[in-house]
């Protein structure tokens, strides 16, 4: 009789602990999320997929999300206290916020692999208030959009992002993930301001809700693509509403395939045409040329081309052009990333810890001259016009007298100085 009453209560016991446990769970889950509408189901197939170590960070549950965006409107306030709002046309930080009704700077970043657009990106990156869209089409590898038909669904996933509308962002990488038991880390992380948030909570990672408020937050926003030539963001341009400026990041081709030759590079080499053939670089060189004659008469003060070598060798009075630009103002943070970054050679080949004078011409001392040749004759229109001098002999090649860059004039290629 008593074994029989022991076992009933330890029942009962056991029955009010799990609904005590169900209750609690359902309340904070309420609790932090009573602001956001329901998130899709496949959100929720993340918990249940097998391999828990493929995430290689640990769980540690869902934060309160209103008290990470508060968190985050006052240090962006807090850091932009004293920001000169002058270049940008906007009074104060409220003009230039998506979640007050008002509308943020946007810059995007139009190069190629390998052509310092990392470098380039990070500057703007550096800038604080700064939502940093990384190289959003990283899972199409190695492949260069050119037009229809896959320049129609990218452009309105462009313009989703600079908007801060995720949805179909996220579930692309979602079904990536959930295929492939992957995730691309490296995309993210470039996003220092977000990635300190997501990293250690896949809730978060694959919540378009938190990304969007989280992204509206912000009064500048800049994307980098190395996947897009020039003529395909006409469109981009077209958004009235967006007001995007364009910035077109050229390289000496000569120094773009030397990089791409490099260590931890494996995925351009011999793998994809568009990042191991000289001859589809210098099209798209020309290519980019025409198209920034055209854009630029068709949106004065929207576009603006810069050459790797020109920010290498002289990255403070060439950032200055290029923020004066965008609308931008200088800070301290700004000067502070040219100072550590431009004058210290660290890391590997995604680092961009540079030496920055010695990057421009380092394919001279690398390269055969007979690949050097190779380049120049594939290229040999590309290198005219963008101002790229070519090399006549190894001797000449390795010479000191030999200078590959010609004076680029501005005014006579796009009208702009």
């Amino acid at each position: 009789m008593l074994v029989r009453f022991n076992f009933y209560w330890i029942c009962f016991a056991f029955s009010i602990s799990v609904l005590f446990i169900l209750a609690v769970t359902r309340y904070a889950d309420n609790t932090n999320h009573r602001s956001y509408p329901e998130r899709p189901g496949n959100f929720n197939k993340i918990m249940t997929i097998e391999g828990e170590e493929q995430w290689n960070i640990p769980h540690v549950g869902l934060p309160n999300i209103e008290d990470i965006l508060e968190e985050t409107r006052v240090k962006i306030a807090l850091e932009l206290s004293n920001y000169n709002f002058t270049n940008s046309a906007a009074k104060n930080l409220q003009e230039l916020l998506l979640e007050s009704g008002g509308q943020p700077l946007r810059s995007l970043i139009i190069s190629t692999w390998r052509s310092g657009s990392t470098f380039l990106g990070d500057i703007l990156n550096a800038m604080p208030g700064n939502f940093y869209h990384f190289e959003p089409f990283m899972n199409v590898k190695a492949f260069q959009i050119r037009g229809p038909p896959e320049a129609e669904k990218a452009i309105i996933s462009v313009k989703a992002l600079f908007k801060c509308n995720f949805d179909s962002f996220l579930h692309r990488y979602l079904e990536q993930y959930l295929r492939n038991k992957v995730t691309p880390w490296y995309q993210f992380k470039h996003n220092d301001r977000l990635w300190k948030h997501v990293k250690y909570n896949r809730d978060l990672f694959f919540d378009p809700m938190f990304f969007s408020s989280f992204c509206k937050l912000f009064p500048f926003q800049s994307m980098k693509l190395v996947r897009f030539r020039l003529r395909v963001v006409r469109d981009v341009l077209d958004d009235h509403e967006l007001n995007v400026k364009v910035v077109l990041l050229v390289r000496d081709p000569r120094a773009v395939m030397q990089s791409r030759q490099g260590k931890g590079v494996e995925f351009c080499k011999n793998t994809s045409p568009d990042c191991s053939q000289p001859e589809l670089l210098c099209a798209d060189m020309i290519s980019d040329y025409i198209a920034a004659i055209k854009l630029q008469r068709q949106y004065p003060n929207r576009l603006m081309v810069l050459r790797m070598e020109d920010l290498s060798l002289d990255p403070k009075s060439t950032t200055l052009r290029l923020f004066k630009f965008l609308g931008l103002s200088m800070t301290p943070e700004v000067e502070q990333f040219l100072d550590s970054h431009t004058t210290l050679q660290a890391g590997g080949a995604y680092e961009t810890f540079r030496v920055s004078r010695d990057v421009p011409f380092k394919w001279k001392n690398i390269l055969h001259y007979d690949y050097v040749e190779e380049i120049q004759i594939a290229c040999k229109q590309a290198m005219e016009l963008w101002g790229y001098r070519s090399a006549h002999n190894a001797t000449h090649m390795a010479s000191k007298e030999f200078y590959p860059l010609e004076t680029l004039n501005h005014s006579t290629i796009l009208g702009s100085k």
